[in-house]
């Protein structure tokens, strides 16, 4: 199965969206789509505790903000979702 993910984070060389993510296995679930892109982007704080991480500001799910799907992380993907993550970081200083 395969999911894209597009999203306003880039990091060169590790994770430069849109991307498409496959997954073996017949249930995957939108927290499984967030611990693997955890795993790949480690200084990025996308999944803490089962939860969005703190740098998470919005998931959307095929055009679905994730806030209002029922299922909340625990819904299931399907062959050729198209999810969006949207995330924050604070500036690092500078000036």
């Amino acid at each position: 199965m395969k999911v894209t993910l597009d999203s306003n984070l880039s990091i060169m060389n590790v994770f430069e969206p849109p991307i498409e993510l496959r997954f073996n296995g017949n249930t995957v679930t939108l927290k499984d789509l967030l611990e693997k892109i955890n795993d790949l982007c480690s200084g990025i704080q996308v999944l803490k505790d089962g939860a969005p991480g703190d740098d998470v500001r919005n998931i959307i799910l095929n055009g679905k903000d994730y806030f209002f799907i029922p299922k909340g992380l625990d819904t299931p993907l399907k062959n050729g979702d198209h999810v969006n993550l949207e995330i924050y970081l604070e500036p690092l200083g500078g000036g």
